[in-house]
């Protein structure tokens, strides 16, 4: 029998090029879908790049992307849940095969893999599953998320995997007690996914700093935050006021950069949190000699103290099946956060046309917001 094939990026170890390459065969607790929108994310940019992480983390031979979503094809002998026809959105991690036989998802898996990025296990062991750059993609089926029509007339589906970040954060901070006054910096994607959820959340005060004129225009119109500032252009003492005269309950980094996370520092009062999410360019101690992405990777938390004044220092990354429940109920429920999550986002073209744009130096597309096909 002739095997079937399909087109997709492939990560060749000099950097991404179309390919035809073999439609994936679901395990029996696979899925197969037949990819119908995906969308770019910031580690996409780095393997278009061919950058020392991509030759560093990315397998040759790895079909690239992790946020997508689109139609089931095909369901494992063991899968219950889902049918074909289903329309689902896509979780990126997925546990190691030993932690799948104990049941098991990347939530509790300390060797999960990353579609498009890694693999799950370790050494010989790992479980490869290519991206949704392609045609379709193989996944475990407690990866895929089934949508409503309500949800998919408004939002493009597979901005659900990176918005679960900011989610998780603000389900966070409802579990422990929402900050009253709220510091975001940053108006990229991710900073408006916070500054959406925060206020959907009912925090009286979110305050979002940007130093891009761009960005900084596009977040006063987009209408999350209460306030949007270039902190260039505003004084400690006008920060110091926004922020209830005490200081912020929270402060997060949106960003990746040491100079934002030490405003944080600076701004946050005694005893509230500073978060970090951002992943820098370039790595640098944060707390205790450890770096961003430790933190931010372990989700770690650190007691600081500067000039007398202790916070807790918090790194955030990931969703959690919880966090896949609790957002897609509120998009069913929410018409503000329906109407909104899609809004800084840019349709590029289709999924065929991604070998155009990688060549045209995608970084022209860095400032529209997000990027993404269909």
């Amino acid at each position: 029998m002739k095997t079937k094939t399909m087109s997709a990026y492939v990560y060749d170890g000099r950097g991404v090029a179309k390919k035809r390459v073999p439609v994936p065969r679901p395990r029996p607790n696979d899925v197969l879908v037949r990819v119908h929108c995906v969308s770019i994310c910031g580690s996409d940019f780095h393997i278009f790049a061919n950058d020392d992480w991509a030759r560093e983390t990315i397998t040759p031979g790895m079909v690239i992307g992790h946020e997508g979503a689109g139609f089931v094809e095909e369901v494992g002998a063991e899968v219950s849940n889902l049918a074909k026809g289903d329309y689902v959105a896509l979780e990126s991690h997925y546990a190691c095969p030993s932690c799948e036989r104990e049941g098991k998802t990347a939530d509790n898996c300390p060797h999960y893999g990353i579609i498009g990025i890694h693999g799950a296990g370790q050494g010989d062991g790992r479980h490869q599953t290519g991206g949704v750059f392609a045609e379709c993609v193989s996944i475990p089926h407690y990866c895929c998320h089934k949508l409503s029509e309500a949800i998919r007339e408004k939002v493009f589906p597979s901005l659900l995997e990176p918005a679960g970040n900011s989610w998780e954060i603000i389900r966070f901070f409802m579990e422990k007690g929402l900050p009253e006054n709220l510091a975001i910096h940053g108006c990229g994607p991710h900073g408006l996914n916070m500054q959406l959820f925060a206020r959907h959340a009912g925090v009286r005060n979110i305050v979002a700093f940007e130093t891009d004129p761009w960005r900084l225009d596009f977040a006063r119109r987009f209408g999350a935050a209460h306030h949007a500032l270039d902190p260039a252009r505003v004084s400690s003492q006008e920060i110091k006021d926004l922020a209830g005269g005490r200081g912020f309950d929270a402060a997060i980094d949106m960003v990746g950069n040491i100079s934002v996370v030490e405003d944080c520092e600076e701004n946050v009062r005694d005893g509230g949190m500073v978060v970090l999410f951002g992943l820098p360019r370039h790595e640098a101690d944060v707390a205790h000699g450890e770096g961003f992405a430790r933190i931010i990777f372990n989700n770690e938390e650190h007691l600081m103290e500067r000039e007398g004044k202790k916070f807790l220092l918090r790194g955030f990354t990931g969703r959690t099946q919880k966090t896949w429940e609790e957002l897609v109920r509120a998009l069913e429920s929410s018409e503000f956060l329906r109407e909104r999550l899609s809004l800084p986002l840019r349709v590029i073209g289709g999924l065929n046309e991604l070998d155009s744009f990688i060549r045209a130096k995608p970084e022209h597309y860095l400032k529209i917001g997000m990027g993404a096909f269909a």
